[in-house]
C-alpha cells in the first residue's frame, strides 16, 4: 500500500492524479498547508524539507518531489501507459517535459507566490513578482506553441504522466491571469485531461472546477 501525504491544491495533486490513474492501492494523509502542518515535527519526520508531496512506498522508504513520484508510479504500473518505455523514442521528450514543468515552470510560479523567499529587501517583493509573471507567461507561450504544433498532449496523441502535471500547473492562474484565453492549446490539453474520470475524481476532491475560459 502506498501512502500519499497531500494537501488541497498543492503540488501533491499531480502525484495524486497518477496514483488514481494507474489504480494503485493507496492511503491518504492530509497535511493541511493552510494550517502549516507541513512545518510540524510529525511531518518533518516524513520529509525534513517540509514540502509536499511525499509518498511512502509499500516496501518501505519515502520519496518526495512531484516529478519523481509521477515517474516512479508510471514506471511501476506500465500497463497504465503513463510513460514510454526506456527504449521508446518518446522517452526522452517525456522526461524533458516532466522535468521542465517540475524544475522550470513550477519554480517560476513559486517565485510569484512566495516572493519573500527571493529577496531580503522589504520593498523588493513587487519586483520579484513582476519578473516572475513575465517569465511564467513566456514559459506558457512556448508550451502553447509546442502544443499547437504537436498536440493535443505534450507527446502528441500519447497521453502521459507529464500531462496531469501540466494541467495542475495550469489551474494556478493568479500568476498568469486569463491563461486559458491567452493560450488556447494549453486550454485544449487541460480540457482533455480534466475530462478523464480518474482526474475528475481527484480534481473534485481538491475543489478544482471544470476548465473555464
Amino acid at each position: 500500500m502506498y501512502t500519499l501525504y497531500w494537501s488541497h491544491n498543492s503540488a501533491s495533486v499531480a502525484a495524486h492524479y497518477c496514483l488514481e490513474e494507474v489504480g494503485a492501492p493507496y492511503d491518504l494523509v492530509l497535511v493541511d498547508m493552510a494550517e502549516e502542518a507541513h512545518k510540524k515535527p510529525e511531518f518533518l519526520k516524513v520529509n525534513p524539507a517540509g514540502k509536499l508531496p511525499a509518498l511512502k512506498l509499500p516496501e518501505g522508504g519515502t520519496i518526495t518531489e512531484c516529478a519523481a513520484i509521477s515517474l516512479l508510479i508510471a514506471d511501476r504500473f506500465p500497463q497504465a501507459g503513463l510513460a514510454p518505455a526506456a527504449a521508446d523514442p518518446q522517452r526522452g521528450p517525456f522526461l524533458m517535459w516532466l522535468f521542465h514543468l517540475n524544475n522550470t515552470l513550477q519554480p517560476a510560479m513559486l517565485r510569484y507566490y512566495y516572493p519573500e523567499r527571493i529577496t531580503t529587501e522589504a520593498n523588493g517583493t513587487g519586483g520579484v513578482q513582476q519578473k516572475a509573471k513575465e517569465e511564467i507567461a513566456a514559459l506558457w507561450s512556448r508550451i502553447d506553441a509546442h502544443l499547437a504544433k504537436n498536440g493535443p498532449y505534450l507527446l502528441g496523441d500519447k497521453y502521459s504522466a507529464a500531462d496531469p502535471l501540466l494541467y495542475m500547473l495550469s489551474t494556478w492562474q493568479e500568476c498568469c491571469p486569463d491563461l486559458y484565453k491567452r493560450f488556447p492549446s494549453v486550454r485544449r490539453l487541460a480540457e482533455k485531461v480534466r475530462a478523464r474520470p480518474a482526474i475528475a475524481r481527484i480534481a473534485e476532491m481538491n475543489q478544482v472546477g471544470p476548465v473555464a475560459a
